[in-house]
């Protein structure tokens, strides 16, 4: 099973990053992620479809295309999500040329040093992935709240009921994939 793996943060220590990185690190043997950067993601334009989509995004449809599940784990900025993340959701959910986020399994969760973890945000990126015909699993909600508290500086997740959390996290996420492959 492949699934496509997003951090929704562009900082190199990004909180998000380490939690992906741990779910990735510690995956279910079934499961191969592949990382998709959104660093270098254009901005949206509509005007730039026209022939085919840019290098980028066309990179990051394909790798998407391939998955049979996208992950994203994303910061919450201004109670929403991060623009990249909607930049990326833009780019890969358009009709121009192919949506690649229609009837595709996905599953959001987040970091936050805030108590309240991402719940706005992952709020906004559901609605997103939904209006792009993406199948979103909605339940466990996963709103990692407090953090920097929780994880070291060498991207261990030190909170061992988190840990578990990401466990049974991963396991509902396979298994909404599989059932929606039936």
């Amino acid at each position: 099973m492949k699934i496509a793996a997003i951090a929704g943060s562009l900082r190199k220590e990004s909180i998000n990053k380490k939690v992906l990185h741990h779910m990735i690190e510690q995956a279910d043997s079934k499961v191969e992620y592949t990382w998709i950067d959104l660093a270098d993601i254009p901005l949206f334009n509509a005007d730039e479809e026209t022939g085919g989509d840019p290098k980028q995004p066309a990179e990051m449809k394909e790798q998407l295309k391939e998955a049979d599940g996208v992950l994203i784990v994303s910061p919450e900025y201004s109670h929403g999500m991060p623009g990249v993340v909607k930049n990326a959701l833009d780019w890969a959910g358009s009709m121009t040329n192919e949506n690649v986020l229609d009837k595709k399994p996905a599953f959001v969760l987040g970091a936050s040093p805030m108590a309240l973890g991402t719940a706005l945000g992952q709020q906004q990126i559901k609605q997103t992935l939904a209006a792009c015909g993406s199948l979103v699993l909605q339940q466990p909600e996963v709103f990692i709240g407090t953090a920097p508290k929780k994880i070291n500086d060498d991207e261990v997740i030190t909170d061992e009921r988190l840990r578990e959390t990401l466990k049974k996290a991963e396991i509902a996420f396979i298994e909404w994939i599989e059932q929606q492959q039936t």
